[in-house]
């Protein structure tokens, strides 16, 4: 018969067999966070169906519930950070504790730092596309101008990874302009409308701001779409930035609507106190109005209209909130006609272009840190491409040769050094091989307003 002390002994030893089993359990699947990583799927099964537990309710109900996974809780946050936000969303409905710890802004931020690192691996595009022309559920009946699409396009493969149709609550009348991506997230509005939004695509959150002061006054001013044709160029796009807290710039052409307001204007929203602000201190330059603000290193960079002959470069320190004008831009840029240049954003370093009239070759310049001198690190000569790549680019459209000259915009560089390519007269993105000049389509839709650099994040709610 076993005695006191041996059945003791032997519960001793089955307790550390199961500490041991469930220390060999979690080095697994650490090991399987290494082994999964990009597969959500896999990791989604054997998380909410491997690892959960049954709890009978009681007797005479045959119903039963899941537990979450019993795995500590530092490494199942392990194993969600490492999963696409797709997964991360999916997995929020599978327990309260998991919803708690994903809808957590510290889980955001975490998330956030490793895409931020992991883009330069798995660089990623976001399309964005008026929805209306499409068919909508109602058979031939159009969809509403509140739809709008969201793609993210794989940069590498050019594969579509994920494609959303989010609807908002107020119409663009058939006009949006979006904003360069910050941390996932975009500003979208419409200057027909007082329509204005952040939104993150992955997450489908989005929050309605109210408008802006600009936005109101034109609506004042011009009330119906008939009347638009007759407004004076004003800035039509908006900067979102993030410095401690996330920023929403807007500098515009005051003069356009009341030439005793100054030159320019800039409003700033602010997301805590949910209203918009005016900066005290404008630039007095006029400001090109048809172009998109690039934003990089805490700056964000405006081209003006030309002064005596030369356009400049307005610069606003997201930090102090001041303006400066570049001491230097390239020479070339300086003296064109403002429609044959463009500003972008390329490797977090400033660069501008120009396709020049007589030969329609575009040179791409990236500012150095010093902020007093230019390097030229790209040249695309699309004449140099086989006629049916150039039609193809064209969507088939006999273009003019004011459409000609205006450059196309770099989205983005290719681990191959391949860059990828816009034009605001094409619905089509485009790939540019500078090595045996040659470009191919990667991406075709219509009514497309915008393509941007872009990663996902769970950044909501801000």
């Amino acid at each position: 018969m076993e005695s006191r002390e041996d059945s003791f002994i032997s519960k001793e030893k089955k307790s550390t067999m199961k500490k041991e089993k469930q220390a060999i359990a979690s080095q697994r699947n650490r090991r399987r966070v290494i082994k999964n990583r990009g597969n959500g799927k896999r990791l989604i099964a054997s998380l909410s169906q491997r690892k959960r537990r049954r709890i009978p309710r009681g007797r005479g109900n045959e119903k039963a519930v899941f537990a979450p996974s019993s795995l500590p809780n530092d490494v199942v946050e392990e194993i969600f950070l490492r999963l696409p936000v797709t997964a991360i969303i999916q997995l929020k409905s599978l327990s309260k504790q998991w919803r708690s710890t994903i809808e957590s802004r510290s889980f955001e931020e975490r998330h956030l730092k490793i895409v931020e690192r992991s883009r330069v691996d798995f660089p990623q595009v976001m399309v964005m596309s008026e929805e209306y022309s499409l068919k909508g559920s109602k058979g031939n009946q159009p969809r509403p101008d509140t739809d709008i699409g969201f793609s993210t396009i794989c940069l590498e493969s050019a594969s579509i990874l994920s494609s959303t149709l989010i609807t908002f609550p107020q119409g663009f009348q058939h006009r949006i302009y979006a904003s360069e991506s910050c941390d996932g997230l975009f500003c979208i509005h419409s200057l027909k409308t007082q329509a204005i939004y952040v939104v993150n695509p992955a997450t489908r959150w989005f929050r309605q701001l109210p408008p802006a002061r600009f936005q109101i006054l034109m609506q004042k001013l011009y009330p119906t779409q008939d009347t638009w044709i007759d407004i004076k160029p004003v800035v039509c796009y908006t900067a979102f930035v993030k410095v401690n807290d996330y920023k929403l710039v807007w500098l515009y052409n005051s003069d356009a609507s009341n030439p005793n307001l100054g030159v320019t204007k800039c409003e700033v929203f602010d997301f805590r106190a949910n209203a918009w602000r005016y900066l005290t201190c404008t630039p007095s330059y006029r400001i090109f109005p048809d172009q998109v603000p690039a934003a990089t290193n805490g700056s964000i960079y405006w081209f003006t209209e030309p002064y005596n002959g030369e356009i400049k470069v307005v610069a606003l320190d997201t930090h102090t909130e001041t303006f400066r004008v570049l001491p230097k831009i390239n020479p070339a840029i300086a003296s064109s006609d403002p429609d044959h240049i463009d500003m972008c954003t390329l490797d977090n370093g400033l660069c501008m272009s120009k396709r020049e009239s007589d030969t329609l070759v575009q040179e791409i310049w990236r500012l150095k840190s010093s902020e007093d001198s230019w390097e030229k690190v790209y040249t695309i000569d699309l004449l140099s491409c086989s006629s049916s790549s150039l039609s193809e680019f064209r969507d088939g459209f006999n273009w003019t040769r004011k459409e000609l000259l205006e450059p196309c915009t770099p989205v983005a560089i290719c681990k191959d050094k391949k860059i990828l390519l816009s034009h605001r007269y094409a619905r089509n993105m485009i790939k540019y091989d500078p090595q045996i000049k040659s470009i191919s389509l990667v991406y075709q839709r219509p009514l497309c307003r915008r393509y941007a650099s872009y990663f996902q994040s769970l950044i909501s709610h801000i």
